[in-house]
């Protein structure tokens, strides 16, 4: 496709800032993607994303938008070690009432570590004609256009340099992928608008993660296990699931109470959930790390309501809408996000209105899954839950009591955690008859 316009910028080579360099490298001449790290050659961690030490899970939803925008990204992986799996089939879930069916399910999932994903995207990025990946550069400022209602540009510091060198770089489009850590709210400030509404429930969870390597001719037993926290009873939970090169990655979820940081309290906790990830754990090796991670607040900006917005800035992944990790959304929807915007390009090339568009659009892309992560999570925060957030407890509790008698139930909530079909297919009527008249007995 030739470019229709000249130059974007985006902010952050994460994962969102990789998908929309890739989209809009289709549709403009030019696209610079600025990273504040120094991006390692190989797929290692690196200090820009501190969540990479943790199990990623990419929904078969996002997987399928992946593999769309990047051919052959699923054999490439492969190539890498990264196992393709049924997530029905293969991943052992564990609820309060017992485990569920494992039944063929056609819902594939490739568990791969984030450094390794991201590795791959950057590569097959950097590998595209248009775009320009510019690190160890942070970005300082918007640079307002000659009118103060548009963006045309962005100030950055090359952080590396001694001195420090600052510049600017103009563009028609700046997209803002800086994650949770985005400083988009106080450059609108700096541009004279007000700030965004923002809506947080924070669950007060936190995570530790330790890798285990495989040895050989060990019997290794479970390869994934989900076991989800259930409030106000069951604080503790976890997701452990195999990678590239065998290598288990288990993170252990707790509640309103530290994670475990030594060899002691892991295996202390460990022990305290399901029989066989003991096992699997004693047949591997542990590495001695233990990564801890607390940055689990839902976070929803509502830039969409903004009255006045620069034209030539859009947002998106987790700067505009952040997940608690443990339900697994944030690649899956970047991804979506991404796709909407190569959408409206192609429909409407004109950036004029781009702006709006997008991001009312992206805001109801975004409801679903954030429905479905604050209306349990809320249940955790201090005070009384509103009465929607209780009554959602409610019914998630009964139908998650159901699933291990019911392989039918426990394919619909497949679909709808892999983003497959909306959270409306749990109050099917099929399924809704069968949660209102279940025992409260398992």
């Amino acid at each position: 496709m030739g470019a229709r316009h000249e130059h974007a910028v985006v902010i952050g080579a994460g994962i969102a800032g990789l998908l929309a360099a890739r989209v809009l490298a289709d549709h403009f001449a030019t696209v610079t993607l600025i990273e504040r790290d120094r991006l390692p050659d190989g797929p290692t961690p690196r200090p820009g994303t501190p969540q990479d030490r943790h199990p990623h899970g990419l929904l078969t939803r996002g997987a399928e938008v992946f593999e769309s925008l990047f051919p052959g990204l699923r054999a490439e992986l492969r190539a890498e070690g990264a196992p393709v799996i049924d997530f029905c089939q293969d991943v052992r879930f564990r609820f309060a009432t017992g485990l569920a069916p494992q039944l063929a399910s056609g819902i594939l999932a490739q568990p791969v570590s984030r450094p390794l994903l991201e590795y791959i995207l950057r590569r097959r990025v950097r590998a595209l004609g248009p775009v320009t990946i510019r690190t160890g550069c942070r970005v300082t400022a918007l640079l307002p256009d000659q009118t103060g209602r548009g963006v045309r540009g962005v100030r950055v510091l090359a952080c590396g340099d001694r001195p420090l060198q600052a510049t600017t770089i103009t563009a028609q489009l700046v997209v803002d992928a800086g994650g949770r850590s985005s400083r988009l709210p106080a450059w609108l400030a700096d541009l004279g608008l007000p700030l965004p509404r923002q809506t947080t429930v924070d669950p007060g969870v936190g995570y530790a993660t330790r890798v285990y390597l495989p040895q050989p001719g060990a019997v290794t037993g479970y390869q994934h296990l989900v076991q989800p926290l259930r409030h106000p009873d069951a604080r503790r939970g976890c997701f452990a699931t195999t990678v590239e090169n065998g290598r288990l990655l288990l993170a252990l979820h707790a509640a309103h109470e530290r994670a475990p940081r030594t060899d002691e309290e892991f295996t202390a906790f460990v022990a305290a959930l399901d029989p066989g990830l003991a096992e699997a754990t004693a047949a591997r090796q542990p590495a001695p790390e233990i990564a801890q991670y607390s940055r689990a607040v839902n976070r929803r900006v509502h830039y969409h309501r903004l009255r006045h917005w620069p034209a030539g800035l859009l947002v998106l992944g987790d700067a505009v809408c952040a997940f608690n990790p443990i339900y697994g959304q944030g690649m899956a929807v970047a991804a979506l996000e991404a796709r909407l915007l190569d959408r409206i390009l192609n429909r409407r090339p004109r950036l004029t209105g781009l702006p709006r568009r997008f991001h009312r659009r992206q805001a109801r892309l975004t409801l679903a899954p954030w429905l479905l992560a604050a209306a349990s999570d809320r249940c955790w925060q201090p005070g009384r839950p509103p009465l929607a957030a209780r009554a959602a407890r409610w019914y998630l509790r009964r139908l998650q009591r159901l699933i291990p008698s019911s392989p039918t139930v426990f394919h619909r909530f497949a679909r709808v955690l892999n983003m497959l079909d909306s959270p409306v297919a749990l109050a099917h009527p099929s399924v809704l008859w069968r949660v209102l008249t279940a025992g409260r007995r398992p």
